[in-house]
This record gives C-alpha cells, sequence and structure tokens, in this order.
C-alpha cells in the first residue's frame, strides 16, 4: 500500500479522530448580522471583547468576553455583534469521528450551546488553533494539539464530576471497539459482545442515551475514513473500500453514495480539483 505523503500526514485538517475545517478571527462592525449556513462539522465562537447576541431558534443568548458558543454539524443559528460595543472573536471548525464525543464530555450540546470561560483559560489554545492556518485548507499539527487540549481543559469539571452512567460507559466501550475493527466485517452482535451485553440492550441505549443505533454509528465511522481517504487521493476507490469495510467496491459505492449524496469517484474528484487551486 503506497503511504500517505508527509504533506497530507502534517496537515490537520486530514485527521480522522479529530481535525481542524476553519479557523479565523474577525473584528465585527456593528450592524453585521449573520445568518449562518449549516456546516458538517462542530463550530466554535469565542468572544474576546465586546458583545453580541446568538440565536437558536426562539432562544437568544447575550455573550460577553470569555464566553463561547456552539453550533452543531446541521444546525442554524443567527448571530449579531452589539450595535454600541461590537465583538470580536475567534472561531474554529472541528470535525471527525472524536469530536461529537469530546464535545458531550463537555456537558456542550445544542440544549446548552454556551461555556463561560471564567479564567480565560480557553483563549490560548483558539488563539493557537487560529494561528495553526496555513492557507488553502490547512492547519498544522500544533493546532491539532491546541484542539485536544482545549476540550481537556472543558472536559476535565463534567468528568470529576463523577456524572458518567453505566450505559454511557458501554456506549463509549462500544464506540471504541468500532473505531478500533470498522475496518473488518463486524456485526452488532459482534460490538455487543465486546462490551458484555446483548445487541438489544446496547442498541436500546444507543437509541436512549445518542438518539442513535450502534449500525449508524459503524456506519459514520466508515464513511468519515472513506472520505479522507478519497480527499487524499493517494488510494484506488476499491483500496479505499477494503479499508473501510467493504470487501465488494459495489456496496461501498452504494453506502457512500446515500451518505455523502455523491459517488466515491465525484468525491474523489471534486476533493482533487479543490487542493490544486
Amino acid at each position: 500500500m503506497k503511504p500517505l505523503t508527509t504533506e497530507f500526514a502534517l496537515n490537520a485538517a486530514k485527521y480522522l479522530e479529530l481535525n481542524i475545517q476553519e479557523a479565523g478571527r474577525e473584528s465585527c462592525v456593528p450592524d453585521k448580522a449573520f445568518s449562518f449556513t449549516p456546516k458538517t462539522y462542530h463550530l466554535f465562537h469565542y468572544v474576546l471583547s465586546g458583545k453580541g447576541t446568538v440565536s437558536y431558534g426562539n432562544k437568544e443568548y447575550s455573550l460577553h468576553p470569555g464566553e463561547f458558543f456552539y453550533i452543531a454539524p446541521g444546525e442554524s443559528a443567527h448571530y449579531r455583534p452589539d450595535p454600541s460595543d461590537p465583538w470580536t472573536y475567534e472561531w474554529v471548525g472541528m470535525g471527525g469521528v472524536s469530536a461529537s464525543n469530546l464535545i458531550e464530555l463537555a456537558g456542550i450540546t445544542m440544549a446548552t450551546p454556551i461555556y463561560l470561560d471564567k479564567r480565560r483559560s480557553a483563549k490560548p489554545f483558539f488563539d493557537r488553533m487560529v494561528l495553526s492556518a496555513k492557507g488553502n485548507g490547512e492547519f498544522s499539527l500544533d493546532g491539532l494539539s491546541a484542539a485536544y487540549g482545549l476540550f481537556d481543559l472543558i472536559s476535565k469539571p463534567k468528568l470529576s464530576a463523577g456524572e458518567s452512567s453505566q450505559k454511557k460507559l458501554h456506549i463509549e466501550s462500544a464506540k471504541e471497539f468500532i473505531r478500533n475493527n470498522y475496518a473488518f466485517d463486524i456485526s452488532v452482535t459482534d460490538i455487543a459482545n465486546s462490551v458484555g451485553v446483548s445487541p438489544n440492550y446496547l442498541s436500546n441505549i444507543f437509541k436512549e442515551i445518542d438518539g442513535s443505533s450502534p449500525k449508524k454509528y459503524l456506519i459514520e465511522i466508515r464513511m468519515l475514513r472513506a472520505s479522507v481517504l478519497l480527499a487524499s487521493g493517494e488510494l484506488p476507490i476499491k483500496e479505499v473500500a477494503r479499508l473501510c469495510g467493504y470487501p465488494k467496491q459495489l456496496h461501498f459505492s452504494t453506502a457512500f453514495s446515500k451518505y455523502y449524496g455523491v459517488s466515491p469517484s465525484t468525491y474523489k474528484a471534486n476533493a482533487s480539483g479543490r487542493s490544486k487551486k
């Protein structure tokens, strides 16, 4: 198998577990309001100075320096600077198969989308992620290191409170098994056996806690991995299919097209076109 290039390996936008998709800093003018276009990844805005408001549906929050707000993949939000004291903020978009788990551990959801950073401890991590941008959609590994540092910082209070239930532990163990074995022919029964519970019980607690299922999570991991490998442009589609747990390329193409809305060949060609710009 052809090894990945150094350029690919050193780009923090290409990693499967956690990656950076965008980052920047802006000082807003008073009348600049945003109608947010939903993203396929997680987005955070950290308020450095000034004030502003963010609305999710019928809920509106006022934000001040040292607070950041979260927008989940596929969700919409409207945000605007204060007319008399417009905000300056840094924003970061992050994806990857572990991103949702890390955000969940931090207790950040669309129901609780605001985080107060009283000691400004999170600011250096946002600074580093913004500074890690190299242009052309690439980010240095220092930015990825900062992303992990941010989640370590904001997750500690939740983890030390001992809020993880046995059900959540079962789900996390199942997800870890999936992430480690998605390239093989595994079933929900195999996943449940690895945790020591029945397939029905595992499916039920996935639905209860995550609103999903072990099978959906397995497909998500496989598709995310496939997207990274296809975007690299270094492997034929048949090999990508095999590495993602699909011995037959036709089955892989069908699953990929259903998940992303485009065929693997189109996705690969589009990614190649973007990298050449």
